[in-house]
């Protein structure tokens, strides 16, 4: 099975971390620049863009980058269990 890999994205105005489940897409952790203060700054994004089904996507909101890592593995996980090896082969 594959294992998660982060990819900073060189093209994004704001630091942008592609997390990818092999060689497809799995999520996305992005530091927000704009926005009232003391709100949280990282956003995180969890869940193949094609090939998941409504409602097994997850998104959060927190206030540090090492915050945005723990809760996309945990929902990654939370994911991952309802995936079969069929699901991902597509």
């Amino acid at each position: 099975m594959s294992t998660l890999t982060r990819r900073r994205d060189p093209e994004s105005p704001n630091e942008t971390w592609r997390i990818y489940f092999g060689d497809v897409e799995a999520g996305t952790i992005v530091e927000r620049t704009e926005g009232p203060f003391g709100s949280p700054a990282w956003h995180w994004f969890c869940g193949f863009y094609r090939g998941s089904g409504p409602g097994e996507q997850t998104v959060g909101r927190v206030h540090t980058y090492e915050q945005a890592r723990r809760a996309f593995q945990k929902a990654w996980n939370v994911f991952l269990s309802h995936q079969s090896q069929e699901d991902l082969d597509a």
